[in-house]
């Protein structure tokens, strides 16, 4: 058996043991390796350490582990401690490799959310924060870091879903194989195959009257040390005048010894993404603008919209290269339901964007996956193992259901509100969620 560099973890177990130990009688399929799957397969790992092995098998639909390129950020804030409490140690000795800017994560700058007038230049609005701790990291360098110690099989799109007698479901992928287990986690984003094989009636999207392209630019060291002095991490921009919204982040800033290394000719990689609204009358057109086809052409129209902004947000987006190449981001969300799914006597059920699937106007998804997965293993692996719960999995499927949905169905309609708040800039106020602070509330809102 493989053992980590550090040789303290053992590899995912992904065939049932000869002889399970007393109690181990689950073998886990999870549907995804995002960061939500990737963090569930590590609490799995951590937990193995002191307790009788649970077994799980890791499926994912991409090809290999660099098919989504490069990615976005996400800021792990109200549920970074619980974050750091399901991983191993020695992960979470290594976290800073996938932040942002290791240097001002270091130094313990927390960033300021802060929202720019892109007509004054003025911050007009400031999230409140606290003194919670907070981390910005890039997606896919945060996925690379979970990865280790996982065997994960590539190219797994999910087709089908069979329950087998009572204590078995059987996942079968498009490649025309299959696995076994005793439970089932779809764990396979906002468009989940998984979510669609539990609610065939109502699984799809509510997709959000809004546009948005975000593509990633390299800037030179003289222009972003500017940008920094503005924020470390990211900052949101509303025009008044037209309702558009521009959010910038910075993706990897070099380091100090980088810098040093390179003469200080190192750009900073950041993503820049522009929004609209999708309604009649926008920029004076009679119909909605919808994204241009090719990327010339939305190139073109990203740097059409920022015609009246202030600088230096205007030339962040006027030096977005021609040959750039945006991405249509579509915002879409899906509020769960008490009773919109059946999770088969306990033996399927959802965890993260495709239980919640939510905009990124409050940057909360992440952090509800990982609410997700903490309230998953309490009510399903106990720490203590060997001493079995009176309950079945159904009851504490449910359990782990009901306390995700009271929490994520308002967070995900109020993300929704923060979307279109970000649109709409006569609406933010301090009390907008676009604004309000990043927390659990449970309030059931339309």
């Amino acid at each position: 058996m493989q053992h980590s560099p550090e040789g303290q973890l053992p590899r995912s177990l992904n065939e049932r043991p000869s002889a399970p130990a007393a109690g181990a009688d689950s073998h886990i399929l999870i549907i995804g390796a995002g960061v939500t799957g990737l963090l569930l397969a590590q609490a799995i790992r951590k937990r193995n350490q002191n307790n009788p092995p649970i077994t799980f098998s890791i499926y994912e639909r991409d090809a290999d582990p660099l098919a989504r390129g490069a990615g976005w950020g996400l800021t792990l804030h109200w549920a970074l401690g619980q974050f750091k409490s399901l991983l191993p140690g020695y992960l979470v000795e290594r976290l800073h490799e996938a932040c942002v800017d290791i240097d001002s994560a270091a130094r313990g700058e927390l960033g300021n959310f802060k929202l720019f007038n892109l007509q004054t230049g003025q911050d007009d609005f400031m999230t409140p924060s606290g003194d919670s701790p907070r981390h910005r990291f890039g997606r896919e360098d945060l996925r690379r870091l979970l990865m280790d110690g996982l065997d994960i099989e590539w190219s797994k799109n999910v087709v089908d879903i069979q329950e087998l007698g009572s204590d078995e479901v059987i996942a079968k992928f498009s490649d025309g194989t299959s696995a076994k287990g005793n439970i089932l986690v779809g764990c396979d984003g906002s468009r989940s195959r998984v979510r669609r094989f539990l609610c065939p009636t109502n699984y799809t999207n509510n997709v959000v009257p809004v546009r948005l392209l975000g593509t990633t630019v390299q800037y030179p060291e003289e222009k972003y040390k500017k940008i920094q002095a503005l924020d470390p991490y990211f900052f949101q921009c509303c025009d008044p005048a037209s309702d558009t919204f521009m959010f910038y982040g910075f993706l990897h800033v070099p380091t100090t010894k980088e810098q040093e290394a390179a003469n200080g000719s190192l750009p900073a990689t950041c993503q820049v993404l522009t929004s609209w609204p999708y309604k009649a009358g926008f920029l004076g057109n009679p119909a909605p603008n919808e994204v241009p086809k090719t990327n010339a052409e939305r190139v073109a129209w990203i740097k059409s919209i920022t015609s009246g902004w202030v600088e230096p947000f205007r030339g962040l987006v006027q030096d977005i290269p021609e040959d750039a190449d945006p991405k249509v981001i579509s915002l879409e969300d899906w509020p769960p339901r008490k009773g919109s799914w059946d999770n088969r006597g306990g033996r399927v059920t959802l965890i993260g964007d495709a239980a919640h699937a939510m905009t990124m106007y409050r940057g909360e998804a992440a952090n509800h996956g990982v609410a997700d997965v903490r309230v998953f293993l309490e009510q399903f692996l106990p720490e203590n193992h060997q001493d079995p719960s009176p309950l079945s999995l159904k009851d504490k499927i449910d359990a782990y259901e009901l306390e995700m949905i009271e929490r994520t169905c308002p967070a995900v309609l109020r993300s929704r509100k923060a979307c279109m708040h970000a649109h709409d800039y006569k609406s933010v106020t301090t009390e907008s969620p676009l604004i309000a602070r990043r927390a659990v509330v449970v309030d059931d809102e339309e």
